[in-house]
């Protein structure tokens, strides 16, 4: 799931939300915000219908306003100063932003494991370094060790957190059972269910 970051004062930020929304036809945009009372909101703005929602979910991307630290790329609102942030992916005045929406739709990336070096580290950098990385073209999604891949494993309804190797491992295992089945299509998905 891609994730920005929206950061800023309200009213730049609730217009660039708007124009982000509205210049993105083909997409989903999911909005979540904290309110005063720190209660989350979800919408869904935009042109879209409900069952329209409703059948495309999850969105192709979510807007996150919120003070929760999220490592994800950020897009900072309004004319006040920020700080030197290298997640900063764009800049939106109130009027216009600093890069068009397809190019912030496209420099987005895949929401990280939210790792620190201790946690994880398997790529040699945490999940804050990593990102910076990636938003100035170092490295690829592919790289993180947990990057999502083909293969989606959900233990009790949970989806479990799978390094690319035991992915490789349980998607060739089970390509290499099923490609002797009738029906098989290896350009169709796979389910698998194991009830207990």
């Amino acid at each position: 799931m891609k994730c920005i970051k929206v950061t800023g004062t309200d009213d730049p930020a609730d217009k660039f939300i708007s124009f982000f929304c509205n210049s993105l036809q083909n997409k989903i945009v999911c909005v979540i915000q904290e309110s005063e009372t720190g209660r989350c909101e979800v919408s869904f703005p935009g042109s879209r219908t409900v069952m329209g929602i409703m059948r495309s979910m999850p969105p192709d991307i979510y807007l996150l306003r919120s003070g929760t630290e999220i490592i994800a790329p950020v897009v900072h609102c309004g004319s006040d100063a920020i700080s030197d942030n290298p997640l900063v992916l764009a800049l939106f005045d109130g009027k216009e932003s600093s890069i068009s929406s397809e190019d912030i739709f496209a420099g987005t990336f895949n929401l990280l494991p939210q790792k620190t070096a201790e946690e994880c580290g398997r790529c040699g950098l945490d999940c804050r370094r990593f990102a910076e990385a990636l938003l100035r073209g170092e490295k690829r999604e592919e790289d993180c060790f947990f990057a999502p891949g083909s293969v989606e494993v959900k233990l009790g309804g949970r989806i479990a957190e799978l390094g690319s190797f035991p992915a490789g491992m349980i998607e060739g295992a089970v390509r290499g059972l099923v490609s002797s089945l009738k029906g098989y299509n290896e350009k169709e998905d796979i389910s698998v269910t194991i009830k207990s």
